[in-house]
């Protein structure tokens, strides 16, 4: 794959019109990237003011690009010369591959009023930017020729099309719904942020129903897995020959430790030793989690307290952190599962999750249970036992734990030990 002319200056990049990726890197593919020459287009990326300015640049030599790279660095730097170029109406983009591009750099917060500013991960970015491309992808190999085709022909009749297909041939219901969110928030974006005259074709776009019966983590299949974490036979080999270590000195702890709080991977493996709370006889009372989930919808910018989750006592939960030596560490800011590890913990969630599956198989169980599933186990055994499992705090409404946490299965044995029947017999 040839590239444009490029030597490293700061500010310059080139950028693929088509996958818009940037591929200045390597002369290989970058990125999956393999579009021909006249596809790409230099780019100037600058820092300013706490923000990132962009600029498509007309130039198509390296000589000429550091022209306009030059004169676009004057511009910023001379705010009324700047100011006065910016044209009174913002003109609307046309072309399908322009309104992705903006879409993709109002998702960076590029060039937004601070108080519309939102969070948002790369990983959520990339991912939703790629769910959008699919449609381009879908169109382009139905014949169509994205690079000069309008957003306005992009119709109800195409959008309806695609997603027909994708619903037959999607197997994982998540992805296909994910596909839907993703755009039905880029025709939002220009219908109500950018004022397109387009109707939005996904308007009334209904998702599939991700989990009509939860699943949990049996009480036999956790002990044999719990059973099977040694560090002998824990090499997983892909097809493709690549080797995998899914052992980890601290695995057996994080799994009972996600066990026996209810949390999330991540939020259960970001609990510290200054969480634990004690009564005033020194005993256990209980230990404090944070909603993760809800802090990045409702709180990116810090300005309410935390959502905390009081981690109910359990005997379980005792003797592990009796293990993990809690007396001698109470009050530490310092995590209760691999704090000497250096790892994120979002990448040591993921991790987690891998290894989960690899003994998972290893146990021989058939079950497709994963490690998010044992949050499900222990709110249903919280429920049944206790009734109390909205007041916990653990999700924002009943109707979400209703719908996507209790194991009905578990309630019904539940009410038949409770001495469960409709007819007094003393009647008869």
């Amino acid at each position: 794959m040839k590239i444009l002319k490029y030597k490293k200056s700061s500010g310059l990049h080139i950028v693929c019109k088509k996958c818009n990726k940037l591929i200045e890197n390597s002369q290989d593919a970058y990125k999956g990237c393999k579009h021909p020459l006249e596809k790409q287009k230099y780019k100037a990326i600058i820092k300013h003011n706490g923000s990132r300015k962009t600029r498509d640049l007309k130039a198509l030599n390296y000589d000429d690009a550091i022209e306009e790279l030059v004169e676009f660095k004057k511009e910023l730097a001379n705010p009324i010369k700047f100011i006065s170029n910016i044209p009174k109406k913002e003109s609307k983009h046309e072309l399908l591959n322009d309104c992705i591009l903006m879409f993709s750099d109002w998702l960076e917060n590029i060039d937004v009023p601070f108080f519309e500013q939102k969070i948002r991960t790369k990983e959520y970015i990339r991912d939703t930017v790629g769910y959008v491309c699919k449609l381009k992808t879908y169109l382009e190999n139905s014949g169509h020729k994205t690079d000069k085709m309008t957003i306005y022909q992009v119709d109800k009749t195409i959008v309806n099309k695609y997603f027909e297909e994708l619903y037959q041939k999607s197997k994982s219901i998540a992805t296909y719904n994910h596909n839907i969110r993703a755009l039905k928030g880029f025709y939002k974006f220009l219908i109500a942020t950018k004022g397109y005259d387009i109707i939005n074709p996904l308007q009334y776009a209904k998702l599939k129903n991700e989990a009509p019966n939860p699943i949990n983590v049996d009480d036999n299949d956790f002990y044999k897995i719990m059973n099977c974490l040694t560090e002998e036979n824990s090499i997983q080999i892909y097809k493709n020959g690549v080797r995998k270590n899914r052992y980890r000195p601290y695995i057996k702890e994080a799994f009972e430790l996600i066990a026996y709080s209810g949390m999330r991977i991540t939020e259960a493996i970001s609990i510290k030793y200054s969480d634990i709370i004690l009564t005033k006889s020194g005993e256990i009372d209980y230990v404090i989690g944070v909603d993760y989930k809800y802090e990045k919808a409702h709180n990116h910018d810090k300005s309410k307290p935390k959502k905390i989750v009081p981690i109910p006592y359990s005997p379980e939960l005792e003797d592990l952190l009796k293990r993990l030596d809690y007396k001698n560490h109470l009050g530490e800011d310092r995590y209760l599962i691999g704090a000497d590890e250096n790892i994120s913990r979002e990448s040591m969630a993921k991790q987690l999750s891998h290894s989960f599956g690899f003994y998972r198989n290893k146990a021989g169980i058939a079950s497709p249970i994963g490690l998010k599933h044992l949050r499900k186990s222990f709110l249903t055994k919280i429920e049944t036992q206790t009734g109390l499992v909205e007041s916990l705090g653990y999700q924002k409404t009943k109707s979400v734990i209703q719908n996507n946490y209790l194991v009905k299965p578990e309630v019904a044995r539940a009410v038949k030990g409770k001495g469960f029947r409709l007819f007094n017999p003393d009647v008869i």
